[in-house]
């Protein structure tokens, strides 16, 4: 059986990784230049800044163990982080003891790991599907990349509709899956800061904050040096500001800094990113994945799993368990 995935992200690669110690011949397409998705890093030359996931944590006995196996080969480290939380415009300490992990060197470290056996084609965008009733056809920009037996998308929700409504396989079931947004925006801002006013590594925002995340870079291995700090928007906030310029984002996540710390700081932008489907919606149902064995289609994803790394994992390992009965 031959199986085309198109999304090289922590669901996808769970997934590839399964089929492949089963046998299956499969192929990845994904349109970034690295495997990773969300869990991708930045390199830089001062080393690697993560703008998405920023950690995992490990609760299914069958991730615990996958996650034992990552920590023996130098996949992932521990992440042993001093947390603070915002309460009544306060930064308070938030300990807890929750084993957090990190990919090492970069967030996506873990997800490569997973690829090392695997067919991933990167720089690939798959523009175009055709069901013929029997195997699906997959393009990019006009040119054909294969026929596959069976398909498997593991990309946003909002990505995986247009393709599967311009192949013309979208029923009363496949658009229950996409009525509702499972995914919203995050704004990612990294400050480089002159100076560290809090005594914590991660802050978590409220409700009333613009920001949900704010964390020093440099508290990871592998990471940039000195007080580079990742700030992640609210989903309301990143919302609606959604077409707004970096520059004036920036502006933003200074002033919520300066507010935060109740002090006028240095501060600079490094990176901005616009991450469209990021943050789950607590309101979308969780269906775990999605398989299709009429029109050889599967769907994967955190999104509809609830959201976490955790969650990608299984969802993508759950599918390929339902490909191969």
């Amino acid at each position: 059986m031959t199986i085309a995935i198109i999304g090289a992200g922590m669901a996808g690669a769970a997934c590839a990784s399964q089929l492949t110690q089963q046998g299956q011949q499969v192929r990845l397409f994904d349109k970034g230049r690295a495997a990773g998705g969300r869990m991708s890093s930045k390199r830089t030359e001062l080393g690697y800044l993560d703008l998405g996931a920023q950690y995992f944590t490990a609760r299914d006995e069958g991730f615990i163990a996958q996650c034992q196996h990552w920590l023996r080969d130098g996949s992932i480290a521990q992440w042993q982080g001093r947390l603070g939380r915002l309460e009544k415009g306060a930064v308070i300490a938030s300990p807890d003891n929750t084993l957090r992990f990190i990919g090492v060197p970069s967030m996506q470290a873990p997800v490569v790991a997973l690829l090392k056996s695997a067919a991933l084609h990167t720089g690939c965008q798959v523009d175009r599907l055709a069901f013929d009733g029997k195997g699906w056809q997959l393009f990019s920009d006009g040119i054909s990349l294969g026929v596959f037996d069976q398909l498997v998308l593991a990309i946003p929700q909002q990505q995986a509709e247009p393709l599967l409504r311009e192949a013309g396989v979208i029923d009363t079931e496949l658009s229950a899956v996409f009525t509702m947004p499972a995914l919203l925006p995050c704004w990612a801002v990294n400050l480089e800061l002159a100076s560290g006013p809090w005594p914590y590594d991660g802050i978590f925002g409220n409700a009333n904050s613009p920001f949900s995340w704010l964390a020093r870079q440099s508290s990871k291995p592998g990471r940039c040096n000195g007080e580079q700090w990742l700030l992640h928007f609210g989903a309301a906030f990143s919302q609606q500001h959604l077409d707004a310029d970096s520059r004036d984002i920036a502006g933003y996540a200074i002033e919520a800094v300066q507010q935060l710390a109740g002090q006028t700081l240095a501060a600079e932008m490094t990176l901005c990113h616009r991450w469209r489907y990021a943050q789950q919606n607590p309101l979308y149902p969780r269906y775990g994945m999605l398989h299709r064995p009429e029109l050889a289609l599967g769907l994967a994803g955190d999104w509809l799993n609830g959201g976490r790394v955790e969650n990608a994992w299984l969802s993508g390992v759950q599918l390929a368990g339902e490909l191969v009965r």
